[in-house]
């Protein structure tokens, strides 16, 4: 009764210390969320708002350089009317004073042919050509030749050798552009520029880089080497690379929080109008927003006192909890009924084998036939039987070696060994103790035992434990199944089976109403005049237009499901769709045999849906051949003949394939009124081998009996010229096999063995 109310306490206990935890954990996350919203909105604003100062101050700087250029460019229109290009480079010279002022490294005048001029300090003026420059420059000046001052990204100028930004002007004469003057501008300029708008921490930095990261001007350049080249800095990542590239791309603000030596920093990416450049601006929080920031050092303060308040109350409530672990961990990993280890606790334990790499076999063992023992005997003594063979077990168990109780009669057991030979004998000895266990349910109901094993090389997934227990089940199962073997192993081609007949059913409906049953022919020869005589159609499964799945992997399991009536239905239909396509086009139809399931002629409307299908393609019945197999003779002859003459009326041929490979005798020819008889390819090639020609003369004897009866012989299996001589001599009708064609589809038979009449 005490131990109720406890259990009764600690449940209230926990339910209030998780309530107050949800409340408390609700509000405060909420507030944090509200606060720290709150902060990045005021740090992005601060950001913009910085970025922006930044960016007037830069473009200030660049508007004024251009509006100096523009002023010289005008000086030189005054005096340039009648002057030659000399007479330019000599009024660039009386310009150089107030190039000097505005802080231009070096000043260029090109005519519209491309000529130019060069100057700089202290050297002469040099003759240049416009095509011999670097590609910004070159762009600058074409565009000023439009008519449009214009300015480029940052680019570095071999002639003074540094990074410059550069300016072109139109220059006039007589209302027309008679030329562009051109200057350099070192970006270290520009980085003073930025410099003199002391609005960052020391940590700070800004820069403008161009849309593909290289750096135009930088506040940090000199002290960082290159913290903002992003095609190759040593202090950038390259996720954060990524970010910084991405944000380059866009064409609005950008704004994101990054950690640099433990130091978190937030950037704001912003397009300067100009060009494709964008500046850049980086900076602590404390840099940023201090006000805001010490409001969030205080909300994480409080957090950290309600965490820790929160583990206090925790560590109340695993105190009380821990009296009754151990309680807890019995039921966690203990079958309740008799105590052995279940199949969680079973698969930790093997995940600890594993670990140490020793060898094992997994095998689960079962009683035969366990609920009929419930049936006879009462519950109690069949829990009493599982309870003496949990004790049994364990005092089979070898150091090392340990089992569960699975499921209802299910144990699953690891041995010490991963030979298959020592597994079976070490649990055939299992077996033969557990026998014992089962004399007390009654003296004349004999408890029995099978068992199926499995390792983990049988698995893809050597650590998958799912996996293993499937294949010692499905091995389980293979020993349930057999009479004989009372202990087996997983058997992996017997499982790819299973996995394959599984496939097959589950997609059969799908791949005949989609077309993945496709029709091959493969020619029927007359052996005399080597003229082709009529085809077997023959069905193979495309899955997906790849993957081939043959005849004897899925038409054994469809003769089990029945699918095979659909499937040969389907098959007659598409032969008369190739009948009538060759009549259509103009061609001699031949005959094409179809082979016919043993379920189809104990259909009622069989007859009558094979003449609906000619039916309705228009093809004469005469043209359709319906192979049987020779087995089917002999399970119910006098239905298989009535059903042959119903076909005879209506104009069908029948034929019986694979003669000689079971158990039809010459009898069975005389009883059915077949028109022709395949003779399986076995029958061929034992003739064929056989020395002292006792095949061969009961192959000649075959063929002239089923000559007497009037009926066609086709030898299947002709693959040399030999055996078609060897049919020949014997005066076979007619050949089919490789030696003629592999089975083709339709269209590539047609071109191969069919002519057009009409040509």
């Amino acid at each position: 009764m005490n131990a109720q109310r406890i259990r009764a306490s600690l449940k209230k206990l926990l339910a209030i210390f998780i309530v107050i935890c949800l409340l408390l954990g609700g509000v405060a996350q909420y507030l944090f969320r509200s606060v720290s919203d709150l902060y990045l909105v005021s740090v992005q604003g601060r950001l913009e708002e910085r970025a922006l100062q930044y960016k007037k101050s830069f473009l200030f700087k660049m508007n004024s350089d251009l509006q100096m250029l523009r002023a010289m460019a005008c000086m030189l229109e005054d005096a340039e009317q009648n002057a030659t290009l000399d007479d330019t480079g000599r009024l660039m010279s009386n310009l150089w004073d107030a190039s000097i002022t505005a802080g231009f490294g070096c000043l260029r005048y090109f005519d519209v042919q491309g000529a130019g001029k060069q100057l700089r300090s202290g050297e002469a003026v040099t003759t240049i050509q416009l095509d011999q420059q670097v590609v910004e420059l070159q762009t600058v000046v074409q565009q000023a030749l439009q008519g449009e001052p214009a300015s480029s990204s940052a680019f570095y100028d071999a002639y003074l050798g540094y990074n410059v930004v550069g300016y072109a002007a139109p220059v006039y004469s007589n209302g027309q552009i008679s030329g562009v003057l051109a200057c350099s501008v070192s970006t270290e300029t520009y980085a003073e520029i930025l410099t003199c708008v002391s609005s960052i921490s020391d940590i700070g930095a800004v820069a403008v880089l161009s849309a593909d990261g290289e750096v135009f001007a930088s506040t940090r350049t000199h002290q960082s080497q290159g913290f903002y080249d992003l095609n190759g800095s040593d202090y950038l990542n390259e996720e954060l690379c990524g970010r910084f590239m991405q944000a380059l791309a866009a064409e609005e603000p950008q704004f994101f929080e990054f950690t640099r030596n433990h130091v978190s920093l937030y950037a704001c990416v912003m397009p300067m109008g100009i060009n494709t450049d964008k500046i850049i601006i980086v900076d602590t929080d404390k840099g940023v927003s201090d006000a805001v920031s010490d409001v969030v050092r205080y909300a994480h303060l409080i957090a950290i006192l309600f965490a820790g308040t929160s583990i206090l109350f925790a560590l109340a409530v695993l105190w009380l909890n821990r009296r009754y672990s151990m309680q807890l961990l019995q039921v966690a990993y203990h079958d309740r009924l008799t105590g052995a280890y279940n199949r969680y606790k079973f698969f930790q334990l093997l995940d600890q084998r594993r670990k140490k790499n020793t060898a094992y076999t997994v095998a689960a063992i079962n009683i035969r036939k366990f609920k009929y023992i419930n049936e006879l005997f009462s519950s109690d003594r069949s829990d009493q039987l599982l309870k003496d063979i949990c004790a049994a077990l364990q005092r089979c168990m070898e150091p090392g070696e340990f089992f569960c109780r699975d499921t209802a009669d299910t144990f699953a057991i690891c041995l010490n060994t991963a030979d298959r030979e020592r597994a079976k004998e070490r649990l055939n000895a299992i077996l033969e103790q557990l026998k014992d266990s089962g004399q007390n349910m009654h003296p004349t109901y004999p408890v029995t035992f099978y068992g199926g094993c499995a390792t983990p090389d049988d698995c893809v997934d050597k650590n998958s434990n799912e996996e293993l227990m499937s294949h010692v089940m499905l091995a389980l199962s293979y020993a349930k199944q057999s009479q004989q073997a009372t202990v087996t192993f997983y058997d992996s081609k017997a499982h790819d089976r299973e996995t394959l007949n599984n496939y097959i059913e589950n997609r059969m409906e799908w791949a005949l109403e989609h077309g993945e049953f496709q029709m091959y022919f493969q020619p029927k020869m007359d052996l005399q005049n080597h003229t082709i005589s009529g085809a077997e159609a023959l069905v193979r499964w495309i899955v997906d237009g790849k993957q081939t799945i043959f005849p004897d992997q899925f038409i054994p399991l469809f003769e089990r499901n029945g699918f095979c009536i659909k499937l040969d239905f389907y098959m007659v239909e598409e032969a008369c769709k190739q009948i009538r396509a060759w009549m259509d086009d103009g061609r001699s139809p031949i005959p094409i045999s179809v082979n016919q399931t043993k379920l189809l002629l104990y259909e009622d409307d069989y007859v009558e849906r094979l003449c609906a299908i000619t039916r309705k393609y228009d093809v004469p019945n005469r043209y359709i051949t319906l192979e049987i197999l020779e087995g089917l003779a002999l399970e119910n002859p006098e239905k298989v003949a009535v059903c042959i003459d119903q076909l005879h009326s209506h104009g069908f041929s029948i034929s019986m394939d694979d003669f000689g490979n079971g158990y039809a005798s010459l009898t069975t020819l005389s009883q059915l009124q077949i028109d022709e008889l395949k003779l399986d390819r076995s029958f061929l090639l034992q003739a064929d081998q056989n020395t002292e020609h006792n095949r061969r003369k009961i192959l000649e004897v075959v063929i002239e009996v089923a000559k007497r009866l009037h009926i066609s012989i086709v030898a299947e299996g002709i693959e040399t010229e030999a055996h078609e001589q060897l049919m020949r001599e014997m005066h076979c009708n007619y050949g089919q096999g490789y030696f003629y064609s592999r089975p083709i589809l339709a269209d590539e038979f047609t071109a191969k063995f069919l002519q057009n009449d009409a040509q």
